[in-house]
């Protein structure tokens, strides 16, 4: 019996052992640990180059008031909601006497030059006092103590990007990150966030690429995002996003979390992809602030009404110039179509956008138009958009008139009640369930009363025997309408939208 108690034990012993060696051995443990350690090297490598950075200010001006949503998504870099009456100096509120700054919020940052310079969300140092800078080998760089140990080299609002310097001219062998080409990104990629959440320094949380080229959040001007899964939370603000070689493939920024007051994520992040932050951060470096080009028109989606009466696939439709400004000196007019930009294609507004930002105020672009059934190209030279924000042509509009006994026609194919007042045409009402309130969609400008009726089909119109006179005319059932409104700011605001006439 003990004997074969003994076998018993020797066999089992050699099936562990033999397991034990099965396991080792096996590809797909081996092809799993492989992944690992592919992770751990490319955080070994990077986080030296990740570093945190606190915002000080004093207690008096600190509101640290509810985390709320912005258009149904959770605003969680609002580290701080300082009044807007506070003067600011890129980006630092003034320091009030007889106050010590305390910790206003923390978020991330990442250096990308070996002299020190650092990149950040603008939303993690806003409104600071002083800032201190701890990098991953435990040194510190405070303003408050230094002037010159932490440095705002610039700031971007409308990207929500900031470039800070440390150490001054003392140090400049900081272990930097590359950055990755953003537009080669594929969905389904590894990516890798280094941050500090919740104030829990050097946090590594690992993902994928859910998507690319998200746009129009709501949270910038200027965004072009990388969506992911890898858990960003408060803290991560202004750290990188890596890919599996260590390259910064976005600037981490903001995420959406469960509602409820809840600030942790759900598994959805945006991080401002690499070649914008790239772009950005250039510029910062080496002018101190962004000079973005302007062309000097306002611009309108086509949708699929109006493509199909244009008799065109793609571009951006012009829906104003602003007078004397390079679009206009150039000859563009409203109701052109934007086909490319330097011979790039663009299909959306926000497309148009984002490359005449890869060019600076001054420089000349081509841009490939149609107008009506014409190709033309014009070029322009850029002027600096700021000079131009909130630029109105003045324009009003006049009231007084009656509605002639002549127009019960056109009510009934425009679905519009329209007034002739002073030289213009002004929308009196919109007839519910009419031709009018039948086009655009929930998305898109909708007729309203008082706007005012500019041209139909690129045929301008004063009177309202100048609309019955252009749909007489009409070849096709599709109007399309180019109008004008007053905004609450009193600016004007134009816009095109195309109504499937009722027959007659």
């Amino acid at each position: 019996m003990r004997s074969i108690f003994k076998k018993s034990v020797i066999v089992l012993a050699a099936a562990f052992m033999a397991s034990a060696v099965y396991a080792k051995e096996s590809p797909a443990i081996a092809a799993a640990v492989q992944v690992q350690d592919a992770f751990a090297e490319v955080v070994d490598a990077s986080k030296a180059s990740v570093v945190v950075i606190t915002n000080k200010q004093t207690r008096q001006n600190m509101n640290f008031g509810p985390w709320g949503p912005r258009d149904g998504m959770e605003d969680f870099f609002e580290f701080f909601n300082i009044p807007r009456e506070y003067r600011r100096r890129g980006g630092r509120r003034p320091r009030q006497e007889n106050r010590l700054p305390e910790v206003a919020g923390k978020g991330s940052g990442v250096l990308i030059r070996k002299d020190g310079y650092i990149l950040t969300n603008f939303h993690v140092i806003k409104d600071y006092e002083y800032l201190e800078v701890k990098t991953s080998d435990g040194a510190v760089y405070d303003n408050m103590a230094d002037a010159k140990a932490v440095e705002v080299v610039g700031i971007d609002e409308e990207s929500d990007l900031a470039v800070l310097k440390i150490g001054g001219d003392k140090k400049k062998d900081f272990p930097y990150l590359e950055f990755a080409d953003s537009d080669k990104l594929r969905v389904g990629q590894w990516a890798i966030a280094i941050g500090a959440p919740f104030d829990l320094d050097y946090s590594v949380t690992i993902g994928c690429i859910s998507q690319k080229g998200r746009t129009d959040l709501g949270m910038s001007t200027f965004d072009n995002y990388i969506q992911t899964d890898a858990s960003i939370n408060p803290g991560n603000s202004g750290g990188p996003l890596l890919d599996i070689h260590g390259n910064i493939i976005g600037i981490n920024q903001f995420i959406v979390t469960g509602g409820n007051g809840s600030r942790g994520s759900v598994g959805i992040g945006f991080a401002i992809s690499s070649n914008l932050a790239k772009t950005i951060s250039n510029e910062l470096i080496e002018n101190g602030e962004i000079a973005r080009p302007f062309l000097g028109i306002t611009m309108q989606e086509l949708n699929r009404a109006i493509k199909e009466e244009l008799e065109i696939t793609y571009g951006v439709l012009v829906r104003d110039v602003v007078p004397d400004c390079a679009a206009e000196k150039a000859g563009v007019q409203p109701g052109d179509v934007i086909l490319t930009i330097n011979g790039h294609r663009v299909m959306t507004s926000h497309e148009l956008l984002m490359e005449v930002t890869k060019y600076k105020a001054g420089d000349v672009l081509e841009l490939g138009v149609r107008r009506g059934t014409k190709q033309l190209t014009f070029k322009i030279k850029t002027t600096r958009r700021d000079d131009h924000i909130g630029k109105s042509d003045g324009s009003g509009k006049g009231r007084g008139g009656d509605t002639p006994s002549n127009a019960q026609n056109l009510q009934k194919r425009l679905g519009l009640e329209l007034v002739e007042e002073n030289g213009k045409v002004i929308v009196q009402d919109v007839i519910p369930g009419g031709a009018a309130d039948r086009a655009g969609n929930d998305n898109e400008d909708k007729i309203m009363p008082d706007d005012i009726i500019i041209d139909i089909n690129r045929i301008p119109v004063k009177s309202i025997a100048d609309v019955r006179n252009v749909l007489r005319d009409l070849k096709k059932k599709t109007a399309i309408l180019y109008l004008q409104r007053k905004t609450p700011r009193g600016d004007d605001y134009k816009y095109f939208i195309a109504v499937n006439i009722e027959e007659k």
